[in-house]
């Protein structure tokens, strides 16, 4: 009994100290994150200051690019990165090196040096834009970028080498951590060592005392099975003699029950085959029913998708041949032509309508890319941030034009979809929007969610320069189809808007008055159809 009790005492001190030990190693492993945590944010501190560099880089690039090529999206592209590539290293390190006690003053005034130049550059893409080269090649001469370059590099070098005294301290901490857990286990095996010697000690005698006690057992088994043999041999004369009389008695019984179990086993075998039969012909029925279901569904889609085909091959086919037989034209006339001027003249003609082909072919394929959407992934997509994305795009034209949005995302405010079909939908509507605003009064644009029963409805609804509806409503979707000519356009957007509202299983609805403005509806089903992900 005292061993007993000395052996539970062992157990609970083992499992007190593999507490302990539990407990330490959680403490210092805390320890250990928090100094990589640590190493980690200095290397990204470091990396923000480097960015900021590249952010200069790039706004460099732009302008460059702009000037080479006339393209306003060669120059917003690279400065729609580069701003953001600036806010969001400012801002992370704002936060960080407050954080880590480093004064702010110095970062605050190269942030205002960084956002000048950044206006410098706006400003200098703008008298590129007015075609005043003389004032802008006045103010690249002043070569304002490589102060603010040196700046930026110099503040780059001075939070390297603050961070490099961060990342020592850190890492320093992290070996001592290192080196306390193993000393830690050391001195725990030495403590928890001469317990286990002492418990396995008094675990082998006790099974000795065990084993002695078998043995014990085993002498009392062997006299009491003895007695048992001959009680049995007794029992089992008896038991023979009952045994011949119901060995007869059972022959006869035995007769009787195989007849019976033939007659039932006949029954059953009749209803089985009949259930069989019966289960075989619903199971027939149901098959043919959900198989005619799905053709006629397929027809529908095929039949669909054939009309969109020969709508789409008699549209290309007709802007394909003007192009074309343009350039066979020039072709003929170039070897008829000896006048080198001429010539020229031809071949400026004849690269002119290979780029109205390649634009041709180009409209080809973003229609051909909303045909087939099955490779593409459903997954739930937030309005709330393909507005963000979408207005980021759109930022100068929303600034320059004043546009006022306003949005109510409230009652539903995500749908199971493709991102990138609803990504373009929003950027068709909104962009349209904005470009047939109506001159007398401030672009307005609301975009509104509502919940229709098992639908989720979108509608975006602005006071444009609207549509005729009696003149123009039958053909408001087709392709290349325009209604105003004051701006640029091909008469693609709304199409490719209602085919892939289409391809995700919705449905477009418009309502326009002229000079009022116009309301697009979009009906989405909120579950997914799976023809659609074929």
């Amino acid at each position: 009994m005292n061993t007993n009790r000395r052996l539970y005492w062992i157990v609970g001190i083992i499992g007190i100290l593999m507490l302990i030990n539990a407990f330490l190693i959680y403490e210092n492993g805390k320890r250990i994150e928090e100094n990589q945590n640590e190493i980690q944010v200095a290397e990204r501190v470091k990396l923000a200051a480097e960015q900021i560099k590249q952010s200069l880089h790039l706004l460099d690039l732009g302008i460059r690019a702009y000037v080479i090529t006339d393209s306003i999206d060669m120059f917003l592209s690279p400065n729609t990165s580069a701003i953001a590539m600036k806010d969001d290293s400012f801002s992370f390190l704002f936060q960080n090196l407050k954080a880590q006690g480093y004064p702010t003053a110095e970062l605050q005034a190269l942030k205002t040096t960084v956002d000048n130049y950044f206006i410098f550059i706006e400003n200098l893409q703008k008298l590129v834009a007015d075609s005043k080269i003389d004032s802008a090649r006045n103010i690249i001469a002043l070569d304002p970028g490589y102060p603010v370059w040196l700046a930026s590099h110099n503040f780059s070098n001075k939070i390297e080498s603050f961070e490099n005294g961060i990342e020592d301290k850190a890492q320093a901490r992290f070996n001592n951590a290192i080196k306390y857990s193993y000393w830690l286990q050391i001195i725990l095996f030495f403590i928890t060592l001469p317990t286990l010697i002492y418990s396995t000690y008094h675990s082998v005698k006790s099974i000795v005392y065990q084993r002695q006690l078998v043995e014990s057992e085993k002498e009392k088994a062997a006299i009491l099975e003895e007695q048992n043999e001959k009680l049995e041999l007794l029992v089992r004369e008896r038991t023979d003699e009952i045994l011949t009389q119901n060995e007869e008695i059972k022959a006869q019984n035995e007769e009787i029950s195989a007849q019976n179990e033939e007659l039932v086993k006949s029954k059953n075998i009749i209803e089985a085959q009949q259930s069989k039969l019966k289960l075989r012909n619903e199971e027939l029925s149901a098959e043919l029913v959900e198989q005619n279901a799905e053709l006629k569904n397929t027809n529908k889609v095929l039949i669909g998708q054939n009309n969109k085909l020969e709508q789409f091959a008699y549209i290309i086919s007709h802007n394909l041949r003007a192009p074309i037989a343009r350039l066979l034209g020039l072709g003929y006339l170039i070897n008829k032509t000896e006048n080198q001027q001429e010539k020229d003249g031809v071949v400026e003609l004849m690269i002119t309508s290979s780029v109205e082909l390649n634009e041709v072919i180009d409209d080809m394929s973003h229609v051909l890319l909303i045909q087939k959407p099955g490779s593409k992934v459903f997954e739930n997509v937030n309005f709330e941030e393909i507005l963000k994305k979408v207005t980021k795009t759109l930022r100068h034209e929303i600034i320059e034009n004043q546009v006022t949005l306003t949005t109510d995302f409230s009652d539903v405010n995500e749908v199971y979809s493709l991102p990138l079909y609803i990504e373009n939908i929003f950027y068709n509507l909104i962009s349209n929007a904005i470009k047939y605003r109506h001159e007398d009064r401030s672009p307005l644009l609301e975009i509104r969610t509502r919940r229709d029963k098992d639908n989720t409805v979108l509608t975006f609804t602005d006071n444009g320069l609207g549509i005729d509806m009696d003149r123009d409503g039958e053909k408001l979707f087709s392709l290349y189809k325009r209604f105003h000519f004051h701006v640029e356009g091909k008469g693609l957007g709304l199409y490719l808007v209602k085919n892939q509202v289409e391809t995700l299983g919705g449905s477009i609805r418009v309502e326009s008055q002229l000079n009022k403005g116009t309301t697009f509806t979009i009906k989405f089903k909120s579950t997914v159809d799976n023809t659609l992900l074929v």
